[in-house]
């Protein structure tokens, strides 16, 4: 942006008495005098409060302890004014020749395509998702919990310099990849019997993961090393798990938790299904299938997906 292309007013929040105290119209306020604000606080430049953009620059000093900080981020709409604003005020008090040695704007997050907004009815919080609030193509509730590490992993894996969107196509492929794991985590313990040896990132595998996130934080690239290898069976247990354990430190998507809100372990109606789950067995065994295939649908309407090892009937709610 140029002083030429400015517009004087053009946000409607400007006010007479605000602009007769700048020394140019372009200036940005760094403290409001409003003595029936809300917000307001005494000060040498009379009773108001900070503006919006000094809030930042005056934290990341306090908080950080620096007047050049590693990295910044935001939403690409903060760009101008906002963060330009940051810059300006920031070097012209401590006069260092940046603020931030790296800016990292996100694009705008869509929702099947389009924008979310409360009126189109696709405006999701993170409730909402987890609680299955989420639409079908129907435009009704899913009614499918979503687990926390399934969103986490939805949110991170489209790359910060592209528009995401936010489907449920897209969080039942991430649930696939939790899954997947998740269930190779479960496997390496055993296999392991919970040991773990010592690696570092000339591993190959943590070496390929690691040069794909240092390519401009490159998630999809990350996934795109550790999820082939996810579906390998690893000559050493040990340094496998070790080498999950340092991704993980990085993902935080497997294990699940169950105290993170994973819907296949929160106690409502676990023991009838489990119950169930010894019925079909009992059916089958008794080769009565016509009950045994009534009870499997039992299972699948309550929500849960029914599986055959060697061990018996499993039933495990999906993650998305």
């Amino acid at each position: 942006n140029s002083l030429e292309e400015l517009r004087e007013g053009a946000s409607d929040r400007l006010n007479a008495s605000d602009q007769a105290n700048k020394r140019h119209p372009a200036d940005f306020m760094l403290w409001k005098a409003d003595p029936s604000h809300i917000m307001k606080w005494d000060s040498p430049w009379g009773t108001g409060y900070p503006g919006w953009h000094i809030e930042c620059s005056c934290m990341a000093r306090k908080r950080l302890g620096k007047d050049v900080i590693d990295i910044h981020t935001g939403g690409e709409d903060l760009i101008f004014p906002h963060h330009e604003c940051e810059i300006a005020q920031s070097r012209g008090a401590t006069g260092a020749e940046a603020f931030a040695r790296f800016w990292m704007h996100a694009r705008f997050l869509l929702v099947d395509g389009g924008k979310m907004s409360k009126s189109k009815g696709n405006f999701y919080t993170v409730r909402d998702v987890l609680e299955g609030r989420v639409l079908d193509e129907n435009n009704e509730p899913t009614g499918v919990q979503v687990h926390p590490a399934v969103l986490r992993l939805e949110l991170i894996k489209s790359h910060y310099r592209s528009n995401m969107n936010f489907t449920r196509k897209g969080l039942q492929d991430s649930a696939s990849i939790v899954k997947r794991l998740t269930d190779f985590r479960g496997w390496l313990e055993a296999a392991a019997g919970d040991e773990r040896s010592e690696v570092d990132l000339s591993h190959p595998i943590l070496a390929d993961f690691g040069k794909a996130l240092a390519d401009d934080l490159n998630v999809s690239g990350a996934l795109g090393v550790i999820v082939p290898w996810a579906a390998t069976t690893p000559d050493n247990p040990a340094e496998a798990l070790a080498v999950l354990d340092r991704i993980n430190s990085v993902l935080a998507i497997a294990p699940l938790d169950s105290s993170d809100g994973d819907p296949s372990d929160n106690g409502d109606g676990e023991s009838e299904i489990q119950t169930l789950c010894k019925q079909l067995d009992e059916a089958r065994a008794a080769k009565d299938y016509a009950t045994a295939d009534a009870i499997r649908d039992q299972i699948q309407a309550a929500g849960f997906e029914v599986k055959t090892t060697p061990d018996g009937t499993v039933a495990e709610r999906p993650l998305a």
